[in-house]
């Protein structure tokens, strides 16, 4: 409740730093209300997408989308007079503001562990609710993207590296070498069978 509330007042104080000021600018607005339209775009395209199982390729490419959204955001709050239009669009874009901090948050990529030339294994932070990590086999696609082909939230922690014992397409073995905290095996055999 209390992050909420948080949240709500610097909503609230970014959007009062306009009376402050008297200076106004319309093609920094202009300029601005462009590159926040497009980054909004990009934003929510690739987070569909990373639902669908399409995860954009490189390590800090989606997070690099993401703060360039909320920095974007945070500069329309502070640096717009407060209009209709500016009233209605801060109630969109503060649900779009803190929907983007919680996902980048929880889906952070850690490591990545290449199988063959077109596959590899991502690891990610498993979220709030998760007990541990979460794997992610992967296969890459259009260039841009590397598919989920396998999901696996594990109740491991700190994995350190995944050697790959077998893997083809009816059948894989990993060997997953992790801290031991929430596991004693270590490293942790899995097997999948597809």
């Amino acid at each position: 409740m209390i992050v909420l509330l948080v949240f709500i007042g610097l909503i609230v104080g970014l959007n009062c730093i306009p009376l402050l000021t008297k200076a106004n600018f319309p093609k920094t607005e202009k300029v601005i209300v462009k590159m926040l339209f497009i980054s909004t775009i990009l934003w929510l395209t690739f987070t569909i997408l990373q639902f669908c199982g399409y995860r954009l390729k490189g390590h800090y490419s989606f997070l690099v989308i993401g703060l360039v959204f909320i920095v974007l955001t945070l500069i329309y709050f502070a640096l717009f007079k407060n209009t209709k239009k500016k009233i209605l669009t801060v109630f969109l874009f503060s649900s779009l503001l803190f929907v983007s901090v919680f996902i980048l948050l929880s889906v952070q990529v850690l490591k990545e562990f290449r199988i063959d030339e077109s596959k590899k294994i991502i690891v990610t932070e498993g979220g709030l609710l998760s007990c541990g990590e979460t794997i992610q086999i992967t296969e890459s696609k259009f260039g841009l993207f590397d598919k989920e082909i396998h999901y696996k939230n594990f109740c491991l922690q700190g994995i350190e590296k995944i050697e790959v014992l077998k893997f083809n397409d009816k059948y894989a073995e990993f060997l997953i070498y992790h801290n031991g905290e929430m596991n004693s095996e270590n490293p942790y055999k899995y097997e999948i069978r597809r």
